[in-house]
């Protein structure tokens, strides 16, 4: 008779469902979603700048004064006001500015208030 060891399940096989847990108490169903607060415009126009192909950073002016400032926290080169949406942004040197800039304004455009001001405040070229 050979000892062949036990197989215990992997953590992924556990979670896949492949192998059952061995505990004393089935784990309860959750069925909660956790409170996520929703993005804030400014979080939006951010997420989407900093998408586009080019762009190394949003850029908070030399001072940090550029940005929307939200209760706990601050959107670093994104101002949303009545007169539009404008960004501030650090472009990559790999990409023609231009070109960086102009679709930085089409993806703002598409989730923003119009109309929309591009500032390219610095090229980065370490990148």
């Amino acid at each position: 008779m050979t000892d062949v060891p036990e197989h215990v399940p992997t953590p992924l096989e556990v979670a896949a469902g492949v192998a059952p847990l061995d505990v004393a108490e089935p784990r309860p169903a959750i069925d909660v979603v956790p409170d996520v607060e929703p993005l804030t415009p400014a979080e939006v126009v951010a997420a989407a700048v900093l998408a586009v192909p080019g762009v190394v950073r949003l850029h908070g002016g030399r001072f940090g004064e550029l940005g929307t400032y939200l209760p706990g926290r601050r959107v670093v080169g994104v101002r949303i006001d009545d007169d539009g949406t404008e960004v501030h942004v650090v472009v990559s040197d790999l990409t023609p500015v231009p070109q960086t800039a102009a679709r930085v304004q089409r993806a703002v455009s598409a989730v923003a208030p119009m109309p929309v001001r591009v500032h390219v405040e610095d090229i980065d070229t370490t990148v």
